[in-house]
């Protein structure tokens, strides 16, 4: 089943309110619960760029595993003022949700506006599509004398919302209030409802843990026991009730408590400064506040007290009770469904009784202890696998649509209301316009677009490279199979960034069909900065800000941090490029690719350090290993390795692979075979690595060291094929480095089979685990130690029939998977 959720309620201010943590809650939950076979879209809104970031954001944050596809429309700042702008996002709106082919669609909420969204839809362009919406509530209609004011835009707008409802196959209800309210005024039929509900969002718990100190409400100058009540400033929600029933409390219980409020409305700070001026001193008025603060805020609190006029469902009292705090709560709309105890629930509207079941609550501890007593086991069986599980039963049991098809699109009709909206938008509305289409051109197709500006530029055949080639490659083989990717390779230049796909073709053998042309990024696409393009990393800005607009996303492949965490090792030029590289990278980048775990916690880590003083966004960050593909090809003999085996007279050799240059540390290498061979120990050493920096005294040595040219060999210059050979009749390889971002040949060793001697550094735990013997970094007689250990063994039977790798080509579709999701 491919179910496509429409998340611009994610987007929309809504997204500070509980229509927002909904959504994301019910979203994240439904993702798990996927059968085998099923298939989540979540459908986002380009009209905010930088909210379709957070939203990809929190996505990845949550390690929701769904494709995301973005939706384009001409805009203003007002969309829903202008019918040319509404009409015209319906269309595109419509026509993109129908260009997914799913199989129901889900809109998380029909009833945003006042912004540059909308949530307008085209029902005979949907004609054919099965749709479900949720509904929270319909509390405009029930109170409509202080939301739906005659003459407004919003009152039309709304009871046309309403209308609109109808349509809809199936309405997910949040609570049997809601649901009894839709019959009741809307006369939508009962089989057409199904109440899912709603859960508790465990991440507070989570961040209650990490905050269980008093310091944290200190801060918001918290120095007493107090009342809490949340909201976010609506009349409904009552706050202004919370102040008249705390200033209703005996005079000496109130001086003993505050009362603390975050989100309030001009009621509360007019009767702060008006009627109850004589409360300023003892309410504390927070506003917004995050998950940490409100997890504690809920934890210390006296009493939690909620008296809302009307819900829909309740959250901050589920939340209040499942976070241990005593609650008395509005017997209104739908909150007894959320209480576990009667005795709980007061009349907001009495205002002596509120009053007296607050003091009551303040002054009698053992009801105060009893409003906790199954509290907060109740609460916890309000689950979103509940809620979910609920959802997808009924999205399941929806009948097939109409057979009727959908108008054909576009009349002349559709043309004229395009145009129009492109003069009504604020911004490119042209390019807003292009957008939109693009995305219903290419429903899921998504682009993968790789830089190799430097390969282009300065083929250096380093690590980097090499890896920057297979993966580049492996994408496109990918993509020849995958009809909904395409990978195109991109360079900067003085004249703009361009498509690279000539050099593709002529000098990596890869078919990239097309011109180098400017790239025009498109939504969607993955813009895979994958080469090492350290150098002035703001000549990308415009390009990538182009991306932003168009609904793409930024993602860097990092190697290493060594030229931050160990300067000293490098090439003097490299840190102060590589830092200021990386720190714009985390300053605009949606993420990060990294080749291991342990570059990834050093990135995590160098990221608190760049991000300590607040800054944007976090970027995501994730990991996978190199490929490696010696062990499934046949090497050829080469001349050069046989004429170096010959060399070493039947000995067992010992191979060390990589730049000659400081971290790689063979001077800890050549001082254990030293020892060796000093205590009569007949083995050989190859070096495989080009001359690096700052290594003119070891190199020196080298090459004046009496064993050079017979138990000692330094190959400059290698192939693939002479490193497999070389492996292939090793006695083991030896890596002593003091840091590495991967360990490249750790792995291509391994995968062969050949026993490993590394340097106990995190990484090379990774890689490899149980399947090498380790010795202490920069230790030559540990080192040494460990090379008579491993001559001591049966060299055949001790090679590694255990060790895991994986080839390119898998190493490509992780990284695939990673970047489109």
């Amino acid at each position: 089943m491919r179910i496509a959720v429409d998340l611009q309620a994610c987007q929309t201010d809504s997204r500070d309110r509980g229509i927002g943590r909904y959504a994301m809650s019910l979203v994240e939950s439904l993702s798990m619960q996927l059968r085998a076979g099923d298939e989540l879209i979540i459908c986002a809104d380009m009209a905010d760029p930088q909210r379709l970031r957070d939203l990809r954001e929190e996505l990845r944050g949550r390690g929701i595993a769904a494709q995301v596809a973005a939706y384009g429309y001409p805009s203003s700042s007002f969309s829903d003022l202008s019918p040319n702008l509404r009409d015209a996002a319906g269309q595109l709106r419509s026509l993109f949700f129908r260009s997914l082919s799913p199989d129901v669609l889900l809109i998380a909420s029909l009833f945003e506006t006042g912004s540059c969204y909308t949530t307008a839809l085209d029902w005979e362009l949907l004609r054919g599509t099965r749709t479900a919406v949720v509904m929270y509530d319909i509390i405009p209609l029930l109170f409509p004398e202080k939301y739906l004011p005659s003459g407004e835009f919003v009152t039309d707008w709304y009871r046309g919302r309403l209308e609109e409802v109808k349509n809809f196959d199936l309405l997910l209800s949040i609570s049997e209030a809601t649901r009894s309210d839709l019959i009741s005024h809307l006369d939508i039929p009962s089989q057409h409802i199904k109440v899912v509900s709603a859960g508790f969002d465990a991440s507070l718990l989570r961040a209650g843990k990490n905050h269980e100190a008093r310091s944290e409400l200190a801060v918001h100058g918290i120095d007493r026991p107090y009342v809490l009540m949340v909201g976010n400033g609506d009349w409904r929600k009552n706050t202004i009730g919370a102040l008249d029933a705390f200033a209703d409390l005996p005079e000496g219980l109130r001086r003993g408590h505050l009362l603390v409020l975050t989100q309030v409305g001009d009621d509360v700070r007019e009767a702060l400064a008006g009627k109850h001026s004589r409360l300023a001193a003892n309410v504390r008025v927070l506003g917004k506040v995050s998950d940490a603060t409100l997890a504690a805020l809920y934890r210390h609190c006296q009493v939690f007290f909620f008296p809302s006029i009307y819900e829909g469902f309740g959250l901050p009292v589920l939340e209040a009770m499942a976070m241990g705090a005593p609650v008395l709560s509005s017997s209104l709309g739908s909150l007894p469904e959320v209480a576990h105890d009667p005795r709980m629930l007061f009349d907001p509207r009495d205002r002596r009784k509120s009053a007296a079941l607050l003091r009551r609550a303040l002054e009698d501890d053992g009801f105060r202890e009893s409003l906790r007593r199954g509290a907060r086991e109740h609460a916890l069986g309000f689950t979103w696998e509940r809620t979910a599980g609920l959802a997808l039963e009924a999205l399941r049991g929806l009948p097939p649509p109409e057979t009727a098809p959908a108008r054909n699109w576009p009349s002349d009709g559709d043309i004229k209301v395009l145009a129009s909206a492109c003069l009504d938008a604020a911004g490119p509305a042209e390019r807003s316009l292009e957008c939109g289409l693009l995305a219903i051109e290419q429903g899921l197709q998504r682009r993968i677009l790789v830089d190799i500006t430097e390969i282009i530029r300065l083929d250096a055949h380093t690590g980097v490279q090499r890896v920057t080639r297979n993966f580049f490659a492996g994408l496109a083989t990918l993509a020849r199979t995958d009809a909904d990717l395409v990978v195109e390779p991109f360079q900067w230049t003085e004249q703009g960034v361009h498509y690279a796909r000539e050099f593709a073709r002529d000098r990596l053998g890869v078919s990239c069909e097309g011109e180098d042309v400017l790239v025009a990024p498109r939504p969607g696409d993955i813009v895979f900065m994958l080469d090492s393009s350290w150098w002035s990393p703001e000549r990308f800005d415009y390009f990538h800000w182009t991306a932003w607009q168009a609904g793409a996303e930024v993602v860097w492949m990092v190697h290493d941090l060594i030229p931050i965490r160990l300067p000293e090792t490098c090439d003097p030029v490299m840190p102060p490029v590589f830092r200021r590289w990386l720190t714009h990278a985390i300053r605009t980048a949606d993420g990060f690719i990294c080749n291991s775990e342990s570059t990834r916690r050093d990135l995590e880590a160098f990221m608190d350090e760049v991000l300590a003083d607040g800054g944007p966004r976090r970027p995501w960050a994730r990991s996978v290993h190199l490929g490696c593909d010696l062990a499934a090809s046949p090497v050829a003999g080469g001349q050069k390795i046989g004429e170096l085996l010959r060399i070493m007279g039947g000995r067992p050799v010992f191979a060390a692979i990589g730049t000659i240059e400081p971290r790689k540390d063979y001077a800890t290498v050549l001082e254990a075979f030293e020892r060796l061979w000093a205590e009569g120990v007949d083995a050989g050493l190859v070096i495989i690595g080009k001359r690096g920096w700052n290594v003119d005294e070891l190199a020196a040595r080298l090459e004046a060291h009496p064993e050079n040219g017979r138990r000692l060999v330094w190959l400059q210059g290698a192939s693939d094929s002479d490193i497999g050979e070389l492996l292939q009749h090793a006695a083991g390889l030896i890596q002593a480095s003091i840091a590495e971002g991967f360990g490249l040949p750790v792995v291509e060793a391994g995968s062969l089979g050949v026993p490993l001697l590394l340097s106990d550094i995190p990484v090379f735990r990774e890689i490899a685990a149980d399947h090498a013997l380790y010795f202490p970094a920069a230790q030559p007689i540990e080192l040494a130690a460990a090379i008579k250990s491993s001559l001591a063994m049966d060299n055949r039977a001790g090679r590694l029939p255990g060790f895991k790798w994986h080839s390119w080509s898998e190493a490509a579709r992780r990284l695939g998977e990673m970047l489109r999701r």
